[in-house]
């Protein structure tokens, strides 16, 4: 005969010994309290058929004190002991489950183990914080869910799919963002090994972008906040290189003295000439992990005149092109935008001819004013070693930058230097001209990124051993088509986005700090407690836009090229984007800059959203039925048939109020003549211009080699039609194969002027 307590035992077990009582037992325990309705609802119980077993095995449920009634809400809810037999229950099925070898799970460290939920729980907890009593009864209902799926095998992302959803249910957001599983869709990764495969961009490009696509999405759901990662996916602002947008600053200009006093990682300061380029070849290439964009050699040849001391030229020559061909590159290795850019200065200005110079072995070595002829032979040397790296294909870096200064025009051994440039600028379109006067302390990279001493007053600190540390973009003609002509809405839209763009920059400078005290970038932060090589503080933030042309077009109904208003209404936008940034850098201490930047990974994409919200009628596209895609940089489009000086004259305009980055791209015939080009580089000096590039198009023999000007359909040298194209998309020179497919499939709307005597005139 039973005892007392074993009778209730037994009860209790036949209680919920019917498969609908524990299916109602669990289904509390899951959902909470329930009606009566709402429980036949979820056990899919026909309300008449099923009714009277229905209110029986309810009964028996309740007299045993598994559920109870709360009489005013009329609701089932599960009791303490309910509780317990449900996990009972759940952990007898998973047992029975293990031991016939049902439930595997094939883990994310490449193994097979026993399915059992408490590692749901643990992970749960772990990896999203969420509390140990919800983690448990979480852990408890994707079990079920999976043990009815009777699969032959889970795997770890299926099971994490599985959780999220049911913190979708459970409005449990928060923590479903930070469990979410980042990677890659098996079909985007087959895609990415094609794509790379057909344009030859090598298995590196494959792994950079898978590991890219992970860092991204981590960004965007665990370090941005929501509203401003909501901003960039719907395409109101993009936030560029989100994959190193907690990691790594984006563009470096570097100052050698501090390498060739100290050497680098290890290496000694150097001796020679040749010693320090090996040692410059070095720092490039380690730095390309540290600093996700483009790398600048500043004042290139003046730096390394104490190195040329009693060289002769035709050594000079060598070692220089020996450097050079190290860091050719004719495909990018990941971001088209990264590379290296050599800048030269023809006349020492006063600011560097007093500062003392670092010579052999990093010993002072005297003024560098003391070496303004080996600094300008150094200047002829590599212009000389440029043009024989790029006398078959022109590289896509290094890129070379020359400062023309009023001084180095009217000196007769600087000027030859300059006609120099504008020959390979002619026949090759590798030169970029910074346009100064001869006490301007301001420095460029090849994608526009300007650099001056306004921050701090000290060139040495804000030119040098800084850079950018990245760029947010605006969609101007969003802003145009949701203000519909309205001047006041236009800035009421302009300001709130300036501002969400900001908070974006202070994500930006609050986790490279954290980068910086590990320190993860171990060069630019210092090794061991030495001081930073980078200095972050007067770093810029670069907030830039596009589509100009086009939110012009919108907002006024005239297109800025054709109408004096419509530049002015442009210029205005500009000054208060301007003013809400100084006003922003004053306050939040960190150094806001109105920038013109590359936009090829934008234009397009931005484009497309706003075609897809507003429709292509609203639009005002470069290029009318064309390719969609917004124009970036120059700001007036290329396809704009207008005059030579009046696009010099416009840009002009727009690169006084850029105080953060600007250029100006002037499309050239290949007829052009280098005497031109010098005397239209002279003009744009007089005109206001401070920085402009000459572009042509390439076409190269993938047969014999030979590059020919112009998209030509068969090779001039062996008459092979296996062609590769080459091009200016908007800053840097890259394979047609590598442009956005819009700017790609409207190249030949491009206005390419021929600039020569008679133009001039």
């Amino acid at each position: 005969m039973l005892r007392s307590s074993e009778r209730v035992g037994a009860g209790i077990f036949d209680a919920a010994s019917a498969p609908v009582r524990l299916q109602i037992l669990r289904l509390l325990s899951t959902k909470g309290p329930l009606q009566y309705t709402e429980l036949m609802f979820q056990l899919k119980l026909d309300p008449v058929r099923d009714a009277g077993k229905f209110v029986y095995h309810l009964k028996s449920l309740t007299d045993t004190g598994l559920v109870t009634l709360d009489k005013k809400t009329k609701r089932y809810g599960i009791s303490e002991l309910g509780g317990m037999i449900v996990s009972f229950a759940r952990d007898l099925d998973e047992y029975v489950n293990v031991k016939r070898g049902k439930l595997y799970v094939r883990t994310s460290r490449l193994a097979i183990e026993e399915f059992h939920r408490n590692k749901i729980a643990r992970s749960l907890v772990v990896e999203a914080g969420v509390p140990q009593e919800i983690a448990d009864e979480i852990a408890a209902e994707a079990e079920d869910r999976l043990v009815r799926l009777k699969a032959v095998y889970l795997t770890a992302p299926l099971i994490r799919e599985f959780v999220n959803a049911i913190l979708i249910e459970k409005k449990l957001e928060e923590y479903r963002h930070r469990l979410a599983r980042l990677g890659m869709p098996v079909h985007d990764v087959a895609q990415l090994i094609r794509v790379a495969g057909e344009k030859e961009l090598g298995v590196n490009y494959v792994n950079q972008v898978s590991a890219n696509s992970v860092l991204s999405e981590y960004v965007l759901l665990n370090c941005l906040p929501h509203k401003l990662a909501d901003a960039h996916l719907s395409g109101s602002i993009h936030i560029a290189n989100l994959e190193s947008w907690i990691l790594t600053p984006n563009e470096i200009i570097h100052d050698l003295r501090y390498f060739l006093a100290n050497g680098v990682s290890g290496t000694p300061a150097p001796d020679t000439l040749e010693a320090a380029l090996g040692l410059l070849s070095q720092l490039l290439a380690m730095m390309e992990v540290e600093v996700s964009g483009e790398q600048t050699i500043e004042f290139f040849n003046i730096f390394l005149a104490p190195f040329a001391l009693g060289r002769s030229t035709e050594e000079t020559r060598k070692a220089l092109y020996s450097f050079l061909s190290s860091i050719r590159r004719d495909r990018p290795l990941g971001n088209p935008q990264a590379g290296t850019s050599v800048a030269l200065e023809l006349s020492t200005p006063k600011f560097i001819a007093e500062a003392e110079a670092i010579g052999p072995n990093g010993k002072a070595s005297g003024r560098y004013g003391e070496f303004a002829k080996e600094a300008v032979q150094l200047a002829a040397s590599t212009i000389e070693a440029f043009s024989l790296i790029s006398s078959m294909r022109p590289p896509i870096s290094p890129r070379l930058l020359v400062k023309v200064r009023p001084s180095a025009l009217l000196a007769e051994s600087t000027r030859r230097i300059l006609e120099q440039a504008h020959q390979l600028a002619a026949e090759r379109s590798v030169a970029f001209f910074e346009l100064l006067s001869d006490d301007e302390k301001s420095c460029y990279s090849s994608t526009g990124l300007r650099l001056g001493d306004e921050w701090s007053g000290h060139w040495d600190v804000d030119c040098v051993r800084t850079g950018s540390m990245d760029s947010v973009f605006i969609n101007l003609p969003r802003i145009a088509y949701e203000a519909k002509k309205d001047d006041e809405k236009f800035l009421t839209l302009l300001t709130e986005t300036v501002h969400l763009s900001v908070e974006g920059f202070k994500v930006k400078r609050k986790f490279i700090n954290e980068r910086f005290k590990q320190p993860l970038p171990p060069i630019l932060a210092g090794k061991q407690g030495a001081a930073p090589y980078f200095y972050e503080k007067n770093a810029s933030y670069n907030l830039s836009f596009v589509g100009l042309a086009e939110a012009v077009a919108a907002h006024r109904g005239t297109r800025g090229e054709m109408d004096r208003g419509a530049v002015d209404f442009a210029v205005e936008s500009l000054k208060d984007i301007s003013k809400l940034l100084a006003d922003c850098s004053r306050e939040e201490e960190m150094r806001f800059a109105l920038s013109q930047r590359p936009g090829d990974e934008v234009v397009e994409r931005l484009a497309e959203l706003d075609v897809e919200q507003y429709g292509r009628s609203v639009m005002a596209l470069d290029g009318g039925r064309g390719p969609n895609y917004y124009s970036d940089m120059p700001i007036i489009p290329l396809s704009a048939d207008i005059p030579l000086i009046s696009r010099i004259n416009f840009e002009s305009k727009f690169q006084s109020v850029l105080p953060g980055g600007h250029l100006n791209v002037i499309c050239t015939s290949n007829d052009s003549q280098p005497s031109a080009l010098m005397k239209l580089t002279e003009k744009s000096l007089s005109l206001g211009c401070k920085f402009i590039t000459y572009s042509s198009n390439y076409s190269t023999c993938d047969v014999c080699g030979q590059t020919e000007g112009g998209m030509r359909s068969k090779c001039g040298k062996c008459g092979s039609d296996k062609l590769s194209y080459l091009g200016r998309a908007s800053s840097s020179l890259l394979p047609f194969n590598l442009w956005p497919e819009a700017k790609r499939r409207s190249v030949d709307r491009r206005v390419a002027y021929s600039v020569n005597d008679s133009l001039l005139a």
